[in-house]
């Protein structure tokens, strides 16, 4: 089979672009790109003209949606060390509207917290949005 042939994969009951054999499989990738997958050779066909024609609308759907596939790459994603989380409490009490008063971003949870409890002590509202920020960073896995 040739490399970009369009064929429907019935265990999947997908159209895909034929892009190799892998050992045992035929490798199909989907019509207007993506993650492969790896089908039986001996059960995938040539597509249709309506398969073919209803793959390629799919395909030209998400790309005018800006929704964008993109091949598999496996990541974690972890806690960024380099950069200090940030946590803050901003007040709700209020009779028709939120007091609104904020602690400011804080290096620890205990500095927030012991900004609620003056606040609490000042004007007696007890009611909190409390908030925590971090850095992120995405690995990819070996």
């Amino acid at each position: 089979m040739k490399r970009g042939t369009l064929v429907y994969d019935p265990q999947t009951r997908k159209v895909g672009e034929f892009q190799a054999r892998l050992g045992p499989y035929a490798l199909l990738r989907p019509v207007g790109g993506g993650r492969e997958w790896e089908a039986d050779p001996a059960r995938i066909r040539a597509a249709t003209p309506e398969e073919r024609l209803s793959a390629g609308v799919r395909a030209a759907n998400e790309r005018s949606t800006g929704r964008r596939v993109f091949r598999y790459v496996p990541y974690s994603i972890v806690q960024d060390a380099s950069a200090q989380p940030e946590y803050e409490a901003r007040c709700v009490s209020g009779d028709d509207e939120d007091c609104g008063a904020r602690s400011g971003p804080c290096t620890h949870p205990t500095e927030v917290e012991e900004w609620q409890r003056r606040h609490t002590q000042e004007t007696r509202h007890t009611r909190y949005r409390r908030s925590f920020a971090d850095y992120a960073v995405l690995e990819r896995q070996q």
